[in-house]
């Protein structure tokens, strides 16, 4: 695969507004101060928690005052997902990836776990039929090893012409309770 060109960042976008797209978006925010970061999710009522000055989606120590700060300054959040895909240079993915009670292929009917990746696959698709321009792709999602790959070639076969992608694993590392603390300070 050719090398892609870095794109000057001035807009991130953040798909999924739940326990790891909230935070990160916050924490980004709070440090990249330049860049606009907008937050898309496809339930409103949790878009509209996020927006409320009453009561945050989910509670985490230090994360209220964090996105106090930042609401609406370069922080957003919208259910307008491909507008926020078209403006953004940089989009990470941060859907559910919900456990998945497989079969295996041997037939010897042991059962196993793995992970529901509808979501994660259904946003590379949207991502690769709304960019007019290249972009990075960080997937953040809870998800196998090799699923960056998969991506990457959903990307590449709904992609426009002319339109490229970079794909990056960022695997999720928060815990609940500590989430900021692990942002701020992660241990890798």
């Amino acid at each position: 695969m050719p090398q892609i060109p870095s794109p000057q960042i001035t807009h991130i976008c953040c798909i999924g507004a739940g326990y790891v797209g909230g935070p990160t978006s916050a924490i980004i925010s709070q440090n990249c101060p330049s860049i606009k970061v907008t937050v898309v999710d496809t339930d409103a009522k949790r878009i509209s928690a996020w927006n409320s000055p009453v009561a945050l989606p989910i509670y985490e120590p230090g994360l209220e005052a964090i996105i106090r700060n930042q609401l609406n300054v370069n922080l957003f959040f919208s259910t307008d997902i491909d507008k926020a895909i078209a403006e953004s240079q940089l989009i990470f993915i941060a859907v559910n990836t919900p456990p998945l009670e497989i079969i295996d292929r041997d037939r010897s009917g042991r059962r196993g776990a793995g992970a529901d990746l509808s979501a994660v696959m259904e946003c590379a698709r949207r991502i690769a039929r709304v960019s007019t321009s290249s972009k990075i792709i960080v997937e953040k999602s809870t998800v196998p090893c090799g699923t960056s790959h998969e991506v990457g070639d959903i990307l590449q076969k709904y992609a426009r012409s002319g339109v490229q992608f970079q794909v990056l694993s960022n695997p999720e590392f928060l815990s609940e309770g500590t989430a900021i603390r692990d942002l701020q300070h992660p241990d890798r």
